[in-house]
């Protein structure tokens, strides 16, 4: 957990990946002072999590998964990784970390996650399992998540005007998701 006070080699990283995302945390010096908390709560704000300026389990995975670093690619923010997964994808992550990096990217695409656990859905589905959110907003931003998730090798991927994949393989529309793409992992 990082905040007011907290020095050191992880609040450098934050404060560069702050920065990077365009938050002002002032200077990158390992000090976690009110500029990093004043930057910290507007991402906070942004990506729809607790605006309390404290850098703990799901800030913390927001910031550090985000397309705000190039960990693994190289490339420049937003660019894809190999296979076209996007930046900082967890490929050997648990299926909760895979579903968290979704979450996020969906956030961050200014998408709303309409559904995580139990709601309206079928017994036994992935949702009540924790292994499933549904998405929506626009048609041409929903299109545009599924595509970019395509690459990810979801366990379930489903969105009418794009199709399905299940398992891996694609498997065309299986209908009910046309004002929604649904997630699984």
């Amino acid at each position: 957990m990082l905040q007011v006070g907290t020095r050191g080699s992880d609040v450098t990283r934050l404060q560069k990946t702050l920065a990077k995302a365009g938050y002002n945390p002032g200077t990158a010096d390992g000090i976690f002072g009110a500029k990093t908390k004043a930057a910290v709560v507007a991402y906070q704000r942004k990506h729809g999590l607790q605006a309390d300026g404290i850098v703990g389990n799901n800030t913390g995975r927001s910031v550090f998964n985000s397309r705000n670093q190039d960990m693994w690619d190289g490339k420049p923010d937003g660019a894809k990784g190999p296979g076209g997964v996007p930046g900082n994808f967890p490929v050997n992550g648990s299926n909760r970390q895979k579903l968290d990096f979704a979450s996020n990217l969906a956030r961050q695409m200014g998408l709303t996650i309409t559904s995580t656990t139990g709601g309206k859905h079928t017994p036994g589905s992935y949702h009540y399992k924790g292994r499933a959110i549904d998405v929506a907003g626009s048609p041409a931003k929903m299109a545009e998540y599924y595509t970019r998730l395509a690459g990810t090798k979801p366990t379930e991927l489903f969105y009418d005007p794009k199709g399905g994949i299940k398992n891996g393989t694609p498997i065309g529309a299986i209908g009910g998701h046309g004002d929604h793409v649904h997630v699984a992992y």
